[in-house]
Parts: C-alpha cells; sequence; structure tokens
C-alpha cells in the first residue's frame, strides 16, 4: 500500500528517520503492481509487463526459504569495522538462490512464449558451474551481451536470495556501515533514489539497493557517487511516455565533479513510484544524460544495457 502522506508540513521527524530501513516483505508485490501500471502505453509496454510477471514470480519465491544463517564471527566483523556482512562478490552464496531461479523461471514460462520461454529453457539447462558463473558476472557487472537474456532472470533470483538475507539482519548492525555510497548490507551500488513521504521518512532521501531492497539515508543534493555537492544538478524527461508515465516524479541526478549520475525518484509527484519500475520506464532519461557525458554509477538487474 502507499505510504501515507504527512500533511502537517513539519520536519521535526527528518531528525528520527532511521538511518537503515530493511526490504520490505511486500517489496516484489508492489513492484509487479507498478510495472503493470507502468506498461499501458507504454513503448515500452512488453518489456515492463515481462518484468511485472518476473516480479510476481519473485513474491511467490521470498517465503518459501529461510535466510542462511550468517557467522557470529562475520557479524562481529561487520559491526566493528562498518563491513556490509552480506557483501555480494565475495559472499559464499547458497545453492538456495538457484532453487529461487528455477522458481522464478517456471513462473514466468508459464505465462509466456516465443523467445522468452526459449530463453528460459536455454538458463533452467545450465549446470550449477556455468549458472554461479553467470551470476558472478551479474553482480561484477561484466555481463556481455551473450549473457542479455538471461540477466533479468538470474539478477530477479540473486535480487530473492539477498532481500531474503538482508531482511533478516539487525538494522543497527547495518547502521555502522562506513561507506554511504555503497548497501550496507550487501555493497551494491544503489538502483536509484528515492524521496519518501509519510511519518518520519517524510521529505528524506534514500538510496535504494539494486541487489537487496536495503535503504539507506543519504543527505539531498549529495551526489550518490562521490559525495560532493558542488557541480550536483538535474535533469528530466519533458515528454510522457504513456498514459500512466512516471516523468514527472523521475529526474537524473548529475554531478559534474565526477561525471555520473543516478535517478532520483519523488513520492510526493507519485506516492506508487517503485524505484526499480520507474527507472526502467524512465530508459529515454539515461540516453538523455549519456549523451551530455554522464555515465550511470549504479545498475538495474532486470536489464542488461548492452555493449554498444
Amino acid at each position: 500500500m502507499p505510504t501515507p502522506i504527512i500533511t502537517d508540513g513539519t520536519m521535526d521527524r527528518l531528525a528520527e528517520a532511521p538511518r537503515v530501513v530493511l526490504p520490505a516483505v511486500d517489496l516484489y508485490a508492489e513492484r509487479a503492481a507498478r510495472f503493470s501500471q507502468l506498461a499501458a502505453g507504454h513503448p515500452m509496454g512488453d518489456y515492463l509487463r515481462l518484468m511485472a510477471l518476473v516480479s510476481r514470480a519473485q513474491a511467490a519465491a521470498l517465503p518459501l526459504r529461510r535466510a542462511a544463517a550468517l557467522g557470529d564471527d562475520l557479524l562481529a566483523r561487520s559491526r566493528d569495522f562498518g563491513m556490509p556482512p552480506l557483501a555480494a562478490q565475495t559472499h559464499a552464496r547458497a545453492a538456495q538462490w538457484r532453487d529461487d531461479l528455477a522458481m522464478i523461471a517456471s513462473h514466468v514460462r508459464a505465462d509466456t512464449e516465443g523467445e522468452v520461454r526459449a530463453a528460459l529453457d536455454r538458463l533452467v539447462a545450465l549446470d550449477a558451474a556455468a549458472l554461479e558463473g553467470l551470476a558472478d558476472r551479474v553482480l561484477l557487472g561484466t555481463a556481455d551481451d551473450a549473457d542479455a537474456a538471461s540477466v533479468p532472470f538470474v539478477g530477479a533470483a540473486l535480487q530473492v536470495y539477498f532481500s531474503r538475507a538482508a531482511a533478516a539482519l539487525d538494522p543497527e548492525v547495518l547502521a555502522a556501515a562506513d561507506v554511504p555510497t555503497v548497501c550496507p548490507a550487501c555493497a551494491m551500488r544503489p538502483v536509484a533514489s528515492v524521496v519518501r513521504i509519510g511519518g518520519a521518512r517524510n521529505g528524506a532521501r534514500y538510496l535504494v539497493c539494486s541487489l537487496c531492497g536495503t535503504e539507506w539515508h543519504l543527505a539531498r543534493i549529495k551526489c550518490s557517487a562521490c559525495e560532493e555537492e558542488k557541480g550536483v544538478h538535474y535533469l528530466a524527461l519533458q515528454a510522457a511516455e504513456g498514459p500512466q508515465s512516471s516523468a514527472g516524479a523521475v529526474r537524473a541526478e548529475a554531478c559534474d565533479e565526477c561525471k555520473s549520475y543516478l535517478k532520483i525518484v519523488f513520492q510526493d509527484k507519485d506516492p506508487n513510484v517503485d524505484p526499480a519500475a520507474d527507472d526502467l520506464a524512465t530508459l529515454g532519461l539515461d540516453v538523455l544524460v549519456d549523451e551530455q557525458g554522464f555515465g550511470r554509477s549504479g545498475p538495474n538487474l532486470l536489464f542488461h544495457p548492452g555493449s554498444g
């Protein structure tokens, strides 16, 4: 459900805004609804509807397994040294993520045909070593065009696995993470940032992890890649991309210092925004910003941008 809007105008609660917010149990169900909403009349409608199917499959897979327990020594190091306990590129993944992938593929395959079904058939036919190598490339950002058809499904399964694990963590441990530009739970870059409405988070900006969905607070008008404030400016699409376009609620926050950008979405413009879904629905903005010489600082694991 959309977060209630606070209308009394007070900003006192900003001081009480949590530093870290763990992924919610309804994350993927709400994302699926947003993808479906955005697909209406959109030039990328078919892809957005496919991602709605993927998100619904994620929502079904998430509660079926319990997160593997982390060792006390790992949690202690995380607490003492500000290290993300699930650091994605070094974390010893359990085979559980491949079970999530198989379930997601089965759910999506039942409602698709043609090239999508063929891609899923090829993906589930891979052996464990090939799947683990593909997962490594997705997490490292080194997937190539030959992997393109598999990336959204592998990314979706990894999201379920890591969000399940992140949700079981103590947010107080994560709040000690001392690298504000990466996720305090899994050390991945954010997919976008969101300015929230309602409650203690009203008006606060949170970076949203591209992998596990954890959110962490970062002051507004500050580059989410280099933390500079000087040279930060915003770009937006002028034309709507469909009847349910989120263009008015999405901007690109670009930094002249490091020449990077990341999108920022505003709940006060549209309370239903989802950072991952609205990011994919505004790929035209990426083209615009790229043409001006800025490079994207965080991935969307549900899309392979290609090497062209």
